[in-house]
């Protein structure tokens, strides 16, 4: 029976109906003054964008862009030294101890050496007037002459030959006897002695060794043992605790956002 007053009397036109101005509301549903919709919750953690009820995600590459690494102290050792084109190369053991011999040149020295020059005059016109006794001499005294001087030339090549490979042998035995130390050197880490391992320490070792001419053996194991330790640690971080950064533990209400 709703309808019958709209059958006896006419209706009433009533203005419209001003909606009311809704309190601003809360973090939490509650009403509050509109100066506190407008400017924002006090407290920041009481936005809702905010609270997402999970912890921040640790950076799964490691430190930030820019962070100091504790390997930084090692990337010089890696690093190639710049070599002076100027510098003279100093010849190694496998190079050749002697000049290299041009067969054309040496006939042209030959050509000039005299090995008659030691025959006396006289046997020498004895020989031209027919006295075969006297050419046989001059023939003699002619191959004595130059057996001697090759034989002279043989010991000059043997000597400097020996001299040359004493000299680069003597001058690589400090670095032979510091390369048998440093690979001589023993390890206190287990890890570090495994088949596996063992030879990237020594490559390591070697590369310190030459970045660092005057670094002793066993500074050089120190570095070396030091390098592995570190890039462990930035490679597994360190046991933490269990409960701190869970993401999968639940977390609690944060009741903060009422009191804003």
């Amino acid at each position: 029976m709703a309808f019958l007053p709209g059958i006896f009397s006419a209706p009433q036109q009533q203005p419209a109906a001003q909606p009311a101005a809704q309190p601003a509301a809360n973090a939490n549903g509650s009403a509050g003054p509109v100066s506190q919709q407008q400017a924002g919750p006090a407290n920041p953690a009481a936005n809702p964008a905010n609270m997402s009820g999970q912890p921040a995600t640790p950076n799964a590459n490691g430190p930030e862009a820019g962070a100091a690494s504790p390997l930084d102290a090692f990337t010089d050792f890696f690093k190639a030294k710049p070599v002076d084109p100027a510098a003279p190369r100093a010849p190694g053991l496998n190079d050749a101890y002697l000049g290299a011999l041009d067969p054309v040149k040496f006939k042209e020295q030959v050509a000039t050496a005299n090995f008659a020059a030691g025959i006396p005059a006289e046997t020498i016109q004895k020989a031209m007037a027919g006295d075969t006794q006297a050419f046989a001499d001059a023939i003699n005294m002619a191959a004595r002459e130059a057996f001697a001087a090759s034989a002279q030339l043989s010991h000059g090549l043997v000597e400097q030959g020996v001299r040359t490979g004493a000299e680069r042998v003597a001058g690589s035995m400090d670095s032979r006897f510091r390369n048998f130390q440093i690979k001589s050197q023993n390890t206190s880490h287990e890890a570090l002695n495994h088949p596996a391992v063992a030879p990237m320490l020594n490559a390591v070792k070697m590369q310190i060794a030459s970045s660092n001419p005057n670094l002793s053996a066993a500074d050089v194991q120190t570095q070396a043992e030091e390098y592995f330790t570190q890039m462990a640690n930035v490679l597994v971080p360190g046991k933490q605790d269990p409960n701190a950064g869970n993401s999968s533990a639940p977390k609690g209400t944060d009741f903060s956002s009422y009191l804003s």
